[in-house]
């Protein structure tokens, strides 16, 4: 069941909204509470620790923007409810799942509630893995027998094809028979990133990126590895979240 607030200057907006919850969409939603006053609005989502916020932009005191932007931790999915269709684009900035415009159709609701359940999960799930302890160690079948390598100690894994190379800070170069997409799965949630078809860096060894014609990243070890360009926004984003 989703959990929901209303915010909204406005009753009658508020009591319609809620029967349209209730009289087609009992079974996902409930209403866990509502304010026409924006200023009682932070309080009561601290309280009730909604799933679902719905709430009204144009109010007094403050805005819904204002609102959702000083929500502490904010976990909840954001839906805005508005008469007019001016504040979109600063209201989708807020990484909302969607903004009504009133009069609210059936669709059109059942529809934000439905990327709001999606969004939901995939909190949950990014909740849920980070609440699994990442690995340490890598076991990496060699000509004597298993190594098993500390994953932080691992600079890069190349792919060299059906085979693997990794560079081991400190240890010589070890050759492993396998793909690079499946020790891919494995580093990925270690910090590592495949910033080319051949190339998986841990990116905590990463000490310069450089920009232009021909991108790449320069490693702590002196080593210069090529960046994709269709790669490298989601490179930057992930190394800028270390």
């Amino acid at each position: 069941m989703i959990n929901c607030l209303i915010i909204d200057d406005e009753q009658h907006c508020i009591d319609t909204l809620t029967a349209m919850l209730k009289a087609r969409f009992s079974e996902k939603v409930s209403v866990a509470g509502s304010t026409t006053d924006s200023r009682e609005a932070v309080e009561m989502i601290g309280q009730h620790q909604p799933d679902v916020l719905f709430i009204d932009v144009e109010m007094p005191y403050l805005n819904g923007i204002q609102v959702v932007d000083v929500i502490p931790n904010r976990s909840c999915a954001v839906i805005f409810t508005t008469a007019y269709d001016r504040y979109a684009l600063q209201a989708l900035k807020t990484e909302a799942v969607d903004y009504l415009l009133k009069p609210i159709s059936l669709r059109e609701l059942g529809e934000a509630i439905e990327k709001a359940a999606q969004r939901l999960q995939l909190l949950r799930a990014e909740v849920t893995r980070k609440d699994v302890p990442l690995p340490q160690k890598l076991l990496l079948p060699t000509s004597k027998g298993l190594l098993a390598a500390s994953i932080p100690n691992i600079i890069r894994v190349e792919a060299d094809s059906n085979y693997c190379r990794f560079h081991i800070d400190g240890k010589p170069e070890i050759v492993v028979a396998k793909t690079l997409k499946e020790y891919e799965e494995i580093l990925v949630p270690c910090h590592f990133f495949r910033v080319h078809q051949s190339h998986l860096i841990n990116l905590h060894y990463v000490e310069y990126f450089h920009p232009g014609l021909e991108e790449y990243v320069i490693l702590t070890n002196g080593e210069q590895i090529e960046v994709s360009r269709r790669r490298k926004a989601e490179f930057l984003q992930k190394l800028a979240a270390l």
